[in-house]
Formats: C-alpha cells, sequence, structure tokens
C-alpha cells in the first residue's frame, strides 16, 4: 500500500547541510574538490532538545558507570543511562566554534598516525576533530583481549596549519569520529573503507566504488513539520583485530533525550560488496512520534524526467536514483527519484519485507560525465533485516535542493509496533554498500525514463525496461498494468525498442491539484515479466539551478 504527503510548510527536519565539510578533507592528502562533498553534520535545533531537559553538560567519558567489554555489557550500560535524566553535549570551545569552513581545513588528521600500523595488521583506524559544525563529543576506547581501555584525545594526532596554531584548544576534548583504514581481498595496499562521522551517521564502499549515500543509527521525528531530534553515537569501542581476521567489529552507544541505544557493529570489506552487520538494542525514554530503523540520506539533483539547468554540462547529478523493495513474496518494487516543488513522503506499509535500499541504477559514465565526483560509482545502500521486525512502513522523503552539497533525500522503516517506554527493541540487519543492482533481483528492470509536457492538460510518459526474460521471441508481448492517482491514462502503448528492451508510453491527463501517481508492471499473460515501477509526476518541472561553483565559473567566463 502506498500513501503520499506533500508537506508543503513548516520545517521536515531543522536540519542545516554545510555543503562543503567532508571528513576526506581533513587529511593531508590534496582535499577532494568541494562541489563532490557533502556534510553529513548536523546543527540540532536547540529548542526541539533543550527544552524539556535541565542539567549540566556531560562528557562522553562520564556516561557510563562501568567498563564495557562486549555486547552484553553495552546493553547493561545503555539500560543504566535510560534510567536517568538525559543532560546535553558539552559546547565547542569558542576558538573551534566561532569559525568558518576554510578555518576549520587548517586542522586535519596526520597520515602515518593511525592506529595498528604494526605489520601484520589487517586494519588502522584514525580520527576525526571537533570544531565548526562538527559539535558532537565522542569518545573512544579500545578492546584488547576482553578488556577495554579509553583511548584519550591528544593534539598529537592532528596538525594545526596557519591560524590554528594559535587556538586553544582542551587537552581532553574529545574527538568528532572516527575512520577505517583495510585491505580489499587480494589487495597488498590500505584504503579508507569506513566513517563514522557527525551524529549517528557512517559510511562505507566497496573496491568497486567510492564513497556516497550515507546510513545512521537512529532517526527521530523525521519527515514530519517539526524538528527532528538526532541521536549521537557519543562512544566507540573498537575490538582489536588479530592478524587473520576480516572483519573489525565496533561496538557504540546512542544516547539523546529520547532512547539510549547499544549497537554492535561487524564491518566487513569486499571488492564487489562491503557490509555491515548491526544488532541494536534501543531503549526509550519517552515517546516520540516518530521511529526511523536503519535510516538512509542520499542526494538527488537532476537526471531522468529533469534534466539540468543551463550552464551545467551532466546530463544527470545524483548518488541514488531509486528506492528499491523486496517484498516478503518476492516481488521487486522500484520508486523512481525526484524533486517535488515541495517536500513530500511516501509510505509503503509491509506485514514484512526483504529488504529495502537506495539504489544506484545507473552506472554509465557517460550519463553523468564527471570525473571528479564520479555519481557513476556511488554506492548502492542495502537493508536486510536479520530478525523479525514484524508489520511497518517504509518511508521516502525527497526535499527540493538548490544544489548537489544537500542531502535531500532519505528512507528509513517505520516499525508497526508502539514505542513504550522501559520495554527494549532489539533489532538485527544487515547493511551492504555495492555497485549497481541487487543480483538476485533478475525481473525486468525499469532503467530510464522520460516526461514530456506538449500542453498543459497532457504529460506524455514513456518507461524503458530491459531484461534477458524480455530478449526471447517465445515471450508474448508485454502488457504494461497501468495504476493512476490523481490522472487519467487514456493510452497505453508498449513496443519493443532494442532486443532486451520494451517501452511502455502512457498518455497521462491530470486531474487533481496534486503531482499524478504512476505505477506501472509489464505481464504477459499471468507472468509478472518487470518489477514495479513508481513515480510522483509533478504538473510542471520543478526549478533547478546551477550550483554556486558552476556559477563563479560562468561569471568568469562571461568576464573573459
Amino acid at each position: 500500500m502506498q500513501n503520499t504527503l506533500f508537506l508543503r510548510s513548516g520545517s521536515i527536519c531543522d536540519k542545516q547541510i554545510d555543503p562543503t565539510v567532508d571528513g576526506t578533507r581533513f587529511s593531508v592528502l590534496p582535499p577532494v574538490p568541494r562541489r563532490t562533498s557533502r556534510c553529513r553534520w548536523i546543527r540540532r535545533s536547540v529548542l526541539s532538545i533543550a527544552l524539556a531537559f535541565t542539567g549540566s553538560a556531560v562528557c562522553a567519558d562520564d556516561l557510563l558507570k562501568t567498563s564495557i567489554g562486549d555486547y552484553v555489557q553495552l546493553q547493561s550500560g545503555a539500560k543504566e543511562l535510560s534510567a536517568r535524566p538525559y543532560v546535553p553535549q558539552p559546547d565547542l570551545p569558542d576558538d573551534l566554534k566561532n569559525i568558518n569552513y576554510d578555518q576549520f581545513r587548517q586542522i586535519g588528521f596526520i597520515d602515518g598516525k593511525e592506529l595498528w600500523r604494526e605489520p601484520g595488521s589487517p586494519f588502522r583506524i584514525g580520527f576525526y576533530h571537533k570544531g565548526y559544525v562538527a559539535v558532537d563529543d565522542v569518545s573512544m576506547n579500545l578492546i584488547e583481549k576482553g578488556k577495554s581501555r579509553p583511548l584519550p584525545f591528544s593534539k598529537e594526532y592532528f596538525h594545526y596549519l596557519r591560524g590554528a596554531a594559535d587556538w586553544k584548544i582542551p587537552d581532553d576534548l574529545g574527538f568528532a569520529g572516527f575512520r577505517v583504514q583495510g585491505r580489499f581481498p587480494g589487495q597488498p595496499d590500505f584504503s579508507e573503507i569506513f566513517s563514522f562521522v557527525g551524529a549517528s551517521y557512517f559510511r562505507a564502499r566497496a573496491e568497486s566504488t567510492v564513497l556516497g549515500t550515507s546510513a545512521r543509527g537512529l532517526a527521530l521525528n523525521c519527515g514530519l513539520p517539526q524538528p527532528e531530534e538526532f541521536p549521537v553515537f557519543r562512544e566507540y569501542w573498537v575490538v582489536k583485530p588479530q592478524p587473520t581476521d576480516t572483519s573489525l567489529t565496533a561496538y557504540a552507544l546512542l544516547e539523546s533525550p529520547s532512547v539510549t541505544g547499544a549497537y554492535q557493529l561487524t564491518m566487513t570489506p569486499g571488492v564487489e560488496k562491503t557490509s555491515i552487520d548491526i544488532k541494536s538494542t534501543l531503549y526509550f525514554r519517552q515517546v516520540p512520534d516518530k521511529v526511523g530503523i536503519a535510516p538512509m540520506s542520499s542526494m538527488w539533483l537532476w537526471g531522468d524526467a529533469l534534466p539540468g539547468p543551463k550552464g551545467d554540462h551532466r546530463p544527470e547529478v545524483h548518488d541514488a536514483d531509486g528506492l528499491q523493495i523486496h517484498t516478503a513474496d518476492g516481488k521487486w518494487h522500484w520508486r523512481t527519484l525526484g524533486q517535488q516543488h515541495y517536500p513530500s513522503l511516501v509510505q509503503f506499509k509491509y506485514d514484512s519485507l526483504k529488504g529495502f535500499g537506495l539504489i544506484q541504477r545507473d552506472t554509465n559514465p557517460n550519463h553523468y560525465l564527471d570525473d571528479e565526483a564520479r555519481y557513476d560509482a556511488r554506492p548502492s545502500v542495502w537493508i536486510e533485516p536479520q530478525s523479525d521486525w514484524g508489520p511497518g512502513t517504509v518511508e521516502l522523503l525527497e526535499l527540493p535542493a538548490p544544489h548537489e552539497g544537500i542531502d535531500n533525500i532519505a528512507a528509513w522503516w517505520v516499525p508497526g509496533r508502539d514505542v513504550v517506554p522501559g520495554e527494549p527493541i532489539e533489532l538485527s540487519y544487515r547493511l551492504s554498500f555495492f555497485h549497481g543492482d541487487r543480483p538476485e533481483h533478475t525481473q525486468a528492470k525499469a532503467v530510464a525514463h522520460r516526461v514530456t509536457r506538449p500542453d498543459p492538460e497532457t504529460i506524455l510518459v514513456e518507461i524503458d525496461f530491459r531484461g534477458a526474460n524480455l530478449a526471447t521471441e517465445q515471450v508474448a508481448p508485454p502488457v504494461p498494468q497501468v495504476v493512476s492517482i490523481r490522472g487519467a491514462v487514456p493510452s497505453i502503448q508498449c513496443q519493443r525498442t532494442s532486443p532486451d528492451v520494451w517501452t511502455a508510453k502512457l498518455e497521462v491527463k491530470p486531474t487533481g491539484e496534486g503531482p499524478v501517481e504512476l505505477t506501472v508492471a509489464l505481464k504477459s499473460g499471468e507472468e509478472e515479466q518487470s518489477e514495479t515501477w513508481a513515480y510522483l509526476c509533478p504538473l510542471t518541472p520543478p526549478a533547478v539551478s546551477l550550483p554556486p561553483w558552476k556559477v563563479k565559473d560562468v561569471e568568469k567566463e562571461s568576464a573573459q
């Protein structure tokens, strides 16, 4: 079942994302071009978090009263913490708070300072510095032979260039997060594979991809006309790996006004797929208006059905081009991404499911023409429940965005069960980062779509379905199964446009004020030949604009 909400006014999540900050820049290596990065650090709404809570700020080191050596001990500590009132994080020192992005770049982790650089170690870890919008207070611990010890913050891990050398940096500042280097199977050199920084955000990549769509531990009050509450991974315990280990294990303590959580993260790099197996136990202090499980954040600016602005040569700009859902009965649903004139929230209700994720299906470099951002190599991110999640809803949030420096796409699972303070919620799932589509998806896929508007009362939609099952001549011509909301479809055609592609062509007549919702699937007789394609088609194309860095380039060219 699908339900679409159009949120025309009010704040969706009250988050401000700086488009110019990315963890990869804190290395002494040359920075990633500014336009290719997006910050996952969030300025939370002070009003939404602080009004109902009082008390002095507390450092992460003081949250738990017991030593943590395994997941069971962390569960016990998180449960005990949830029975205590929430206290906010300490403020940043003035020298780190009242700075801009360029000043923050004067601080960087020193390559060669990673832990576990001894020969034979399969993983190394480095750290992120607090400052600017990296406001979270994070403590790090190491576990060796079942015993943990704290890893104090040290300025020796970082360089402080130019004016930053004179800033007053407390010796007990704490970290903002950490990153993991490892070897992909068969490779002799270390690469950065996992990154944990900003609230509960984290990213990963396979050898065949770059970094892109991000995940996070939990979302609260997401996709609502009110400020979002951002739980934070306040403390980590990383288990020192043995020389033969192919996975790295870390434990994380999640904390916010409404919830505490214990997380076990088992990270396994791969050539084609990198995975993180997650176990979590949530202990709620109070009932939030919404809980988003396994949330993901991504970006879609323009692409199929929405051309880019004049002055930008790139045909498509996005980290993901569709929400994929694999239902419990084996059906595949594809909701293509796009922009509306205002925020929209789409809901898909299920009794259970096999998986869902934000997929970068189009991996053709010629469709992006961007050798720096490498959108063709951005990873697809997939969630597979490893426990019984019960009934619930997959939600997709699409926000207007002025440029590619802002994550404007998000998806998560809303459980059907009620949250009861004091009753733990236990979950396990596998999070995978890979290139392209799910390998087990063998039905014909919607690989492209086009929209034209010859007059104000007509929208022409074409969808290309490609699949090996459509290439055989023995298959009867497929018949499009079409469902529309707020639009009539007086004409439906389907024709073969290449050996393995059939194109469905729809003439749509809008009948309402809002965008037209369309779903299309191909059938031959009683046999389903394709996934179900869904699209929220705006009546008029949303506006797109040149990114700020492109505007500067055009101005320079005009001046010359």
